[in-house]
């Protein structure tokens, strides 16, 4: 068993392929929602015409909602933490840029102590 069969199986998903076509279009150009699915098919093709990247094959997916919501509060716990984890990239980034001040100039690093010393006195 693949690893698409595997996903699938795992959030109850049916997919079959579809005659049905889109075009990506590029989005800072784009005026209309691509995927709107009250639009027909013809009316989108025509006005996707002039801005298209690419023609995308589509399949149709049939899966349970609360299998759909699953993997949608999935992407956004996982978004959340990728935010997360760049925040404290950058933090640590700061704190490099800070240590190599410190180093490189030592009245800096003389200043940073008394500092230190200041926030340690403050919180006894």
């Amino acid at each position: 068993m693949d690893k698409n069969q595997e996903f699938y199986n795992q959030y109850d998903m049916q997919v079959r392929s579809s005659q049905r076509r889109l075009r990506r279009i590029d989005r800072v150009s784009q005026r209309m929602n691509a995927w709107d699915i009250t639009v027909s098919d013809s009316a989108m093709y025509q006005f996707t015409a002039m801005q298209a990247i690419e023609d995308v094959e589509c399949v149709e997916v049939l899966m349970p909602k609360d299998r759909l919501e699953s993997i949608v509060s999935y992407i956004q716990y996982a978004e959340h933490e990728f935010d997360k984890h760049e925040t404290d990239k950058q933090l640590i980034a700061r704190f490099e840029r800070d240590r190599m001040v410190r180093l490189k100039y030592p009245a800096v690093e003389k200043a940073y102590q008394k500092y230190v010393t200041m926030l340690e006195l403050c919180r006894t």
